[in-house]
């Protein structure tokens, strides 16, 4: 069975600009410092089938958003550029609308994007 997440959050934290942010799936955790860097890659749909050949599925459609929080704004713009390259690299497009926004409450810059993408064809099992 294939785990896209699992792939793209090995993939980030082999990125030198993030050794030092806690990539995690779903959410930030708790247990962090306010002034500590994160990035919670959610899925945003179950896998869903795509690129049909002799009526069978071949590859899966997979949408992930990226949230980013970082103390400073540049922090996450330097995350955001690494979280951009590795998804391309993936064949990751950006989809429309996101958030880019500082919380007073958390004091802490929040960038959440979506990305899309498919499986490599033939590699359906997620």
């Amino acid at each position: 069975m294939s785990d896209m997440m699992k792939r793209i959050g090995d993939l980030l934290k082999q990125q030198p600009e993030l050794v030092d942010v806690a990539v995690k799936p779903y959410y930030r955790p708790e247990s962090l410092d306010a002034n500590e860097s994160s990035l919670a890659i959610v899925p945003m749909a179950p896998p869903k089938q795509a690129s049909f050949g002799s009526d069978r599925a071949l590859q899966k459609e997979l949408t992930y958003q990226m949230n980013i929080e970082a103390s400073s704004k540049s922090k996450v713009t330097e995350i955001a550029l690494a979280v951009e390259r590795v998804l391309n690299e993936l064949g990751f497009v950006q989809l429309n609308g996101g958030l880019d926004e500082y919380f007073i409450e958390t004091k802490r810059y929040v960038d959440a994007r979506r990305y899309r993408g498919r499986s490599p064809l033939y590699d359906i099992d997620y």
